[in-house]
This record gives structure tokens, C-alpha cells and sequence, in this order.
């Protein structure tokens, strides 16, 4: 079981629905960037979805550097638990080539294929495209970067019984609790309390909340705001939304 949160030691730059990590691993005292060593690969698409009538996806890899890239595609279930994703290995679709060398300039074309049929109810997983160490490009006393990306896939969409929200305000902050069974893109979310004053709002960045179940934004203080509205961007339609109060 892998739970990505912020300990990672790894710089993330969200890419639409996707995650780009860049993985720095140093064997000297100034660290590297991937320009250093020329790697550099393109993935599309970078949101993956798989309907009921179909048998999978393709998904292309491209490498924009000048030296051959080794990488290897693994397949995760992604479900939530106390507000974190939890990725856990997974066969339930088979991906071909699993591991592959990417010559310089050239796409490598993978296949995400189901095992079975159908059924009902929306499936997550993360397809994690990951950059193997290169033996023939390490360089004594040297910084290693290699890439990451974590790629949401959803097969059977068309479904699962649409979103539903309830926002909550507690002593921990904000939180948003999917009852429904179809997962939710949450992004530039705002708070304001009756006054118009802005909250300052932490891990304010792309989310995803699952459905059945919970994220939260940490607030400091969040009982003490009294009355608030939030405002979001829910898969691209602004939202608004007074949290019910849990505080005591």
C-alpha cells in the first residue's frame, strides 16, 4: 500500500488531472534538475477513462530527450482513507509493454486492457509511469532525476450514481464528503466568512474527492471564523456552498 502525501521527498507540478513528479536522488552536495541529464518524458493522455462499452485505452509515451529511456508502467486501485489517497497494486487490468526502452525522440505506444467485463459502478485507479535508473547514464558524484507520473484512470463512469456534497466546518477546517458514487475534481477552492474576509486556505491545489468518500483543507482557527461560504470549481463549474458547522 503507498500513500502519496506531502512527506514525498519529491517536487510535484500538477498537469490537468494527472501528477508530474520529478524524483531527485543525490549522491552530491549540490543538488541537480532533470535539464542536467537530458531527460524528458511526454505522456498522453493525462486523464484516462474507460467506459462500459469499451476494452481499454492507449496511452503514448514519448521521450524528448537525446538518450534512450528505460521506464516501466504500474497499475494501482486508488481509494481514500482519513483524506489521503491510498494506491494499492493492482491486476485488474493488464498494461502492455509493462517495462520498456523508449529510444531518443520516439513514442512507445502502451495498452491498458480490461480482464473482464463491465460492471457497475465507477472503478479508480492510478496508472504510475516511472523512469528507470539508467546504469549506462549514471555519473559518479552526481545527482540522478528521474520522472514520475501518476495518471487517473476510471473505467465505468457512466454508471455510477452522480456526485453529491455535504461541506463541513470543524475544529480541523473544511472538509467535503462525497456521498455519491462518482469521483469529483475540486480545484481553486475559497472561503470567506460573513464579513467578505478571505480565508487563507492550505493544500489549495487540484483534489480529487472519491465517491463515498472525505478530504479536508486544513484552517486554523475554523471554529473561530463563525459563518462561512465557499466557492470552487467543481470538474469546471463554480460551486458555492455554506459548510455546516460540527464545531462544539
Amino acid at each position: 500500500m503507498i500513500r502519496f502525501t506531502k512527506s514525498m521527498r519529491a517536487k510535484a507540478a500538477l498537469a490537468v488531472g494527472g501528477s508530474l513528479l520529478f524524483g531527485i536522488v543525490a549522491t552530491s552536495p549540490a543538488p541537480a534538475t532533470p535539464s542536467e541529464f537530458g531527460a524528458g518524458l511526454a505522456i498522453s493522455p493525462l486523464r484516462i477513462e474507460i467506459d462500459d462499452a469499451a476494452r481499454g485505452a492507449t496511452v503514448m509515451l514519448t521521450n524528448t530527450s537525446s538518450r534512450p529511456l528505460p521506464v516501466q508502467s504500474r497499475l494501482f486501485a486508488w481509494s481514500q482513507a482519513s483524506g489521503e489517497d491510498v494506491y494499492v497494486p493492482s491486476s485488474d487490468l493488464t498494461i502492455s509493454p509493462s517495462i520498456a526502452s523508449i529510444p531518443p525522440g520516439e513514442t512507445q505506444i502502451v495498452r491498458v486492457l480490461r480482464n473482464g467485463a463491465a460492471s457497475p459502478g465507477e472503478k479508480r485507479y492510478r496508472l504510475i509511469v516511472d523512469q528507470l535508473p539508467d546504469p549506462a547514464a549514471a555519473r559518479s558524484g552526481a545527482a540522478e532525476a528521474r520522472i514520475r507520473f501518476t495518471v487517473p484512470m476510471f473505467l465505468d463512469r457512466s454508471k455510477a450514481v452522480p456526485a453529491q456534497f455535504e461541506w463541513r466546518i470543524g475544529g480541523d477546517g473544511i472538509e467535503l464528503t462525497n456521498t455519491g458514487g462518482a469521483t469529483a475534481r475540486i480545484m481553486q477552492l475559497e472561503v470567506k466568512t460573513a464579513s467578505g474576509t478571505a480565508v487563507p486556505i492550505e493544500r489549495n491545489s487540484l483534489r480529487y474527492v472519491l465517491g463515498n468518500s472525505t478530504i479536508a483543507w486544513p484552517v486554523e482557527n475554523a471554529c473561530s471564523l463563525g459563518p462561512v461560504t465557499v466557492t470552487a470549481s467543481v470538474d469546471g463549474r463554480t460551486v458555492d456552498a455554506q459548510p455546516r458547522s460540527t464545531c462544539s
